[in-house]
């Protein structure tokens, strides 16, 4: 009984991971995968990002996305931080801006280095 409860779970992880959307690699500040900003608001955007960032070494990156495909916005929210690995090393200060437009929802997933600045009530609020 227990190697088939091992198995069926098993399987129900394989399952649900192969219907998860692929991470993106951050390559810059803003990355619009739903096309919803001109070039000019996405320059203008990156330019004071990078600024903000020299000045204060906090990271935010926002990420605009089509569609999350059924998949949980704070689960893939975390996937992103962890797999670009945001803010710096030891500081865990940087912050992401998902967006995904036919959902209709955001999140501001926040580095524990900046949880006294972006407490959960102050993102919810956001």
């Amino acid at each position: 009984m227990k190697r088939l409860n091992s198995l069926l779970l098993f399987i129900l992880l394989f399952v649900s991971a192969s219907f998860a959307i692929d991470v993106p690699k951050l390559s810059q500040h803003v990355t619009d995968l739903a096309g919803v900003l001109t070039p000019e608001q996405i320059a203008t955007l990156e330019e004071k990002l990078k600024r903000f960032e020299n000045e204060t070494t906090n990271q935010v990156a926002v990420l605009i996305i089509p569609s999350l495909e059924g998949e949980d916005l704070e689960d893939f929210s975390i996937r992103v931080v962890e797999k670009n690995k945001l803010g710096q090393k030891g500081k865990d200060n940087g912050v992401l801006f998902l967006i995904a437009v036919q959902d209709r929802k955001m999140r501001l997933e926040v580095g524990y280095g900046l949880e006294g600045a972006l407490a959960d009530a102050v993102c919810y609020q956001i």
